[in-house]
């Protein structure tokens, strides 16, 4: 079968390798569709580096279910199915106090264990979840993603008519936009970089879109918000970008730090200023349990797929879309790979 490897840090080689060993536990996927997210363009390019090449990565993972193991009830072969890529041990002391997501043996598909830039992957059963027959590739790719924005919503806990600054219109950006104004029938300022992205962000529901370059963000926001902002969100990983806005949180206000930062960079932070204003600093990561959720949003059209998945390349093509994540920002913002193309 086609396999995407990450041999080392600049350098994916495709290569044909056997079929893996289906275990009785386990399911075979044929994978029909891999979302490119920016935590693997980071890897490729060495900024992130969690995982130990060679690998094969890839979280992102739609398919179709090619064979079952022995053991597995209660799933069909043919069925159109996402994966949940988060594997927790269920024995260690964290997982014991049913704090999964903090679990000291944890293992992700796409980064410990082979991920979907590939024909094929076993994966263990109880991360299968079938969505609709109807459902298709594009929206698919969104699934896990979208899951990982409602388990930062159930964090946040945001209050209806309240207002918000969230930072960054990317893929992540896009779908933290359309769970807000969901959530939040109030004032949701976006910023982006970039024009094309603010567009979007416009288009799905922000109520005003700011360029941090362009404008003024204190200037602009103080006079939409005299207070501030009640709630601040990170959709970006930039610790530069969080820098610049935590000043326009209002008293009582909360930041939820929801992209990955760079692990050597540091936020320059007071904590008289979080003390005096009594304001909550959150962070959300890994969510178990979240991917029912958001395949019945995705169902129900919570959001149009098609704005967001603007790319679809071979597995041959994927170094190609690394770079177009940086470097095509005007044109692209969700990107997968098609491993039959």
């Amino acid at each position: 079968m086609k396999t995407a490897v990450f041999q080392r840090t600049g350098c994916i080689e495709v290569q044909e390798i056997p079929f893996p060993h289906l275990q009785s536990n386990e399911v075979l996927i044929r994978v029909l569709g891999c979302g490119v997210c920016g935590t693997d363009a980071r890897i490729y390019r060495g900024e992130l580096r969690h995982v130990q090449p060679p690998a094969v990565l890839g979280h992102e993972i739609f398919g179709r279910i090619e064979k079952l193991g022995g053991e597995v009830a209660g799933l069909t072969e043919g069925d159109p199915v996402v994966v949940d890529p988060f594997l927790f041990c269920g024995w260690c002391e964290q997982c014991k106090r049913g704090e999964y997501r903090f679990c000291k043996n944890e293992l992700f598909i796409g980064y410990q264990r082979p991920g979907g830039y590939s024909q094929f992957l076993c994966v263990p059963h109880t991360n299968v979840h079938p969505v609709p027959k109807t459902m298709g590739i594009q929206e698919g790719v969104l699934v896990e993603t979208l899951s990982t924005v409602l388990a930062g919503m159930s964090v946040l806990k945001p209050e209806a008519g309240k207002t918000c600054l969230l930072l960054g219109a990317g893929t992540v950006g896009l779908l933290w936009n359309r769970a807000l104004k969901a959530a939040l029938p109030a004032f949701l300022i976006q910023t982006d970089l970039v024009a094309f992205r603010r567009q979007k962000a416009l288009a799905l529901g922000a109520d005003r879109v700011l360029s941090p370059r362009e404008e003024i963000l204190e200037k602009v926001i103080l006079e939409l918000c005299p207070e501030g902002v009640d709630y601040l969100v990170d959709a970006t990983g930039c610790t530069q970008a969080v820098a610049e806005a935590l000043p326009l949180l209002r008293k009582g206000g909360t930041l939820l730090v929801f992209g990955i930062p760079l692990e050597e960079e540091t936020l320059p932070l007071s904590l008289n200023w979080f003390y005096k204003r009594q304001a909550r600093f959150l962070t959300s990561r890994r969510p178990p349990g979240e991917m029912g959720r958001a395949i019945r949003l995705l169902e129900r059209r919570f959001i149009t797929a098609q704005q967001i998945v603007t790319g679809r390349y071979a597995i041959s093509e994927i170094e190609t879309a690394f770079a177009r994540f940086t470097e095509a920002r005007d044109r692209e913002i969700k990107m997968m790979i098609d491993p039959w193309m």
